[in-house]
């Protein structure tokens, strides 16, 4: 499952606001030793003034990520696809699967019964304050299987990527890792699309293709 992480200038002015919160009590708490019990009131309601800024920004930004859509999308996968010559209902598929620091590039090449691809992804959907810190909702591309224009089920057994996703509905299922208040839902979701070229897209609560 990966969890790809976006800092921008947002994010490091909220932890700066947190970090001199923190700095001014445990300066107050250490001159109040010495100075007195005035020192600390007055440090003190500086970083509860502080901590306030940033839980304010926090709750904005989230407004703004929950209604906007401001989340962005992480580039999963390029897939291009072709009918596989002299046979009906079939594809060449070459599908590239993008790594990140954790996980390497992958290039695969399948032929998938079928008029259409559908490639599946178990989601990870994180809360909106949670992206709002710079957490995108998690991923991992599981599946690849085709479908027939006609309606006609294919024969094919579906393809499983990156180990398949067995374990991920079993854990769902169980709510082994289910860590509220920071994951909102978990869920599978597939992208179906006719033959060509296209980018891969994960959302913070979807799979989705546009032509490349």
């Amino acid at each position: 499952m990966v969890f790809p992480v976006s800092f921008g200038w947002l994010q490091f002015l909220l932890a700066a606001l947190v970090i001199a919160a923190i700095a001014l009590l445990v300066t107050a708490l250490l001159k109040s030793r010495k100075v007195g019990f005035r020192v600390l009131v007055g440090r003190g309601a500086g970083a509860v003034s502080l901590i306030f800024v940033a839980v304010v920004i926090l709750w904005i930004t989230t407004l703004l990520q929950t209604f906007l859509g401001l989340t962005g999308e992480v580039k999963a996968a390029h897939i291009v696809t072709s009918p596989v010559a002299g046979q009906q209902h079939m594809m060449n598929v070459d599908l590239t699967l993008y790594g990140d620091k954790g996980h390497d590039e992958q290039h695969l090449k399948y032929q998938v019964e079928g008029d259409m691809w559908v490639l599946q992804a178990d989601i990870v959907e994180l809360e909106p304050w949670v992206n709002a810190l710079g957490f995108h909702s998690g991923y991992k591309v599981t599946r690849l299987f085709g479908q027939r224009l006609d309606g006609v089920a294919t024969k094919q057994n579906q393809i499983f990527l990156n180990g398949g996703d067995g374990d991920f509905f079993s854990d769902m299922r169980d709510q082994s890792w289910y860590t509220k208040p920071f994951v909102r839902s978990a869920y599978g979701n597939a992208v179906i699309a006719t033959g060509g070229s296209y980018d891969v897209f994960i959302s913070r609560d979807a799979i989705k293709t546009r032509p490349a």
